[in-house]
């Protein structure tokens, strides 16, 4: 397994620390917790096998990268598509490789891994002592095979107890109630649907329709599921228009907060409160979870890489937002990889920090 010689060295020297000065310095520091932070996840170089994890405490003066190398001794051996949590486990899910990997979420040592019943695993949500994964099945660029599934596991034992049959392309999944919520970006072709599933009626499933792509889901204060649509691009067939829609769950009517213009396609989201927060391009907008229409001009724009050294880049390819901070990813899939933080209540950046090869995910610890 090939590891940078850039990316060795953050794995030995892995912490950095803010001076009194304002300077920083770099130390050798080792951490027994990862709570009270952030979780990055990094998917690694596609094929490399060479995914991780980065820690990035609350005051941002300590960063840890290679955090499950450093506890277990090994990499994770796969690409992170996505991590999931309980009071006292996550589960980091290894795309590539069809493998959930079990770790304590405070120490993040290994307590087991999931290798059945997976097939292009995406995302997975929790509810009542079950994991539901979201899985793509077999895949061709251009013609997707309708054999998507979400596995069920049982967590207490981590053995699989069956699959719940769905649409082509399901991708992020939410619980609310005793009713799952999937979004259907469409794998490797288009779908514009959301499944609820009914974990009370054994299983059974109807469908939300929304503007093309959807992706990204998340409830605001009131238990509206908002959803993310980046609607269909040129190079995916007949181009569509994006969309942030407001779904209500109990009559399942849909109510669009804005439309995006022709050629205009969100990327990312995020909710805080009752404030939404999207990315098109590099950019940063926000608009309230009760507005009609999006706003005509961004917040924030994240910077590019400029280093030669970091060769090809996907700007904000990630992102979180929590107590008025934005945590920014802009990535390299060849080279380390950079967490840019925010304060959103000037817009101003705070800092930036060295993350792992192709970091992707935020989240909350």
């Amino acid at each position: 397994m090939k590891i940078t010689k850039l990316l060795l060295q953050l794995f030995l020297v892995s912490i950095v620390l803010t001076s009194c000065s304002g300077e920083d310095k770099i130390v050798e520091v080792s951490r027994e917790t990862y709570d009270n932070g952030v979780i990055i996840s990094s998917e690694g170089n596609f094929g490399a096998k060479d995914g991780s994890i980065s820690f990035l405490d609350d005051n941002l003066k300590e960063l840890e990268n290679f955090v499950y190398a450093g506890v277990n001794g090994a990499l994770l051996g796969g690409l992170i598509q996505s991590i999931a949590f309980t009071e006292t486990e996550a589960y980091i899910i290894l795309n590539d490789v069809n493998t959930i990997v079990v770790v304590d979420r405070i120490s993040f040592k290994k307590k087991g891994q999931i290798t059945t019943g997976l097939n292009n695993p995406r995302f997975m949500t929790i509810v009542n002592g079950k994991g539901y994964v979201t899985n793509w099945g077999e895949t061709q660029i251009g013609n997707d095979i309708d054999d998507d599934f979400i596995t069920v596991i049982n967590l207490s034992t981590l053995e699989v107890d069956s699959k719940i049959d769905v649409a082509i392309g399901p991708e992020q999944i939410l619980n609310k109630d005793n009713k799952l919520y999937v979004s259907h970006k469409g794998a490797y072709t288009v779908n514009n649907i959301i499944s609820v599933i009914d974990l009370k009626d054994n299983n059974s499933i109807s469908t939300i329709t929304v503007k093309d792509v959807p992706d990204e889901i998340a409830f605001d204060s009131k238990g509206n599921l908002i959803v993310l649509s980046e609607g269909i691009k040129t190079y995916q067939g007949t181009e569509s228009v994006g969309a942030i829609s407001k779904v209500n769950l109990a009559d399942k009517s849909v109510f669009e907060i804005g439309t995006f213009p022709q050629g205009v396609h969100p990327d990312l989201m995020a909710i805080d409160g009752d404030v939404i927060y999207y990315s098109v391009g590099a950019k940063l907008y926000k608009v309230g979870v009760n507005d009609s229409s999006l706003p005509a001009s961004e917040i924030i724009t994240v910077d590019l890489f400029t280093e030669e050294s970091k060769g090809t880049y996907i700007l904000f390819y990630g992102m979180g937002v929590k107590e008025g901070k934005l945590y920014a990813l802009n990535t390299s899939f060849i080279s380390t990889s950079e967490v840019q933080v925010f304060d959103l209540s000037n817009n101003a950046k705070i800092k930036t920090f060295e993350v792992g090869i192709g970091a992707s995910k935020i989240y909350f610890n």
